[in-house]
């Protein structure tokens, strides 16, 4: 959250409208698959895929490991300065 969900929501003019791709689910293992969209403070687009592995337990995520565009967020990260 800190490294990067709350530094890239601070460069977005919008949350991240997210476009589900797929969800697939083994045993206690929750894959999310999904685009998120959204417009950068420049009022140029943001645009990502993403890919969630959740761990579930008793209902509620234990445990999430989170991969993106790497390059996208390189991109709006060194291209907007909010400081």
């Amino acid at each position: 959250m800190d490294e990067i969900i709350i530094p890239l929501n601070k460069k977005l003019k919008v949350k991240i409208k997210p476009t589900v791709r797929n969800i697939f689910a083994d045993k206690d293992m929750i894959i999310a698959l999904w685009d998120g969209e959204a417009t950068a403070l420049d009022d140029k687009s943001y645009r990502s895929s993403y890919s969630w592995y959740m761990k579930m337990k008793n209902g509620k995520i234990t445990d999430v490991v989170a991969f993106l565009d790497g390059m996208e967020f390189s991109n709006i990260m060194e291209r907007i300065n909010v400081n």
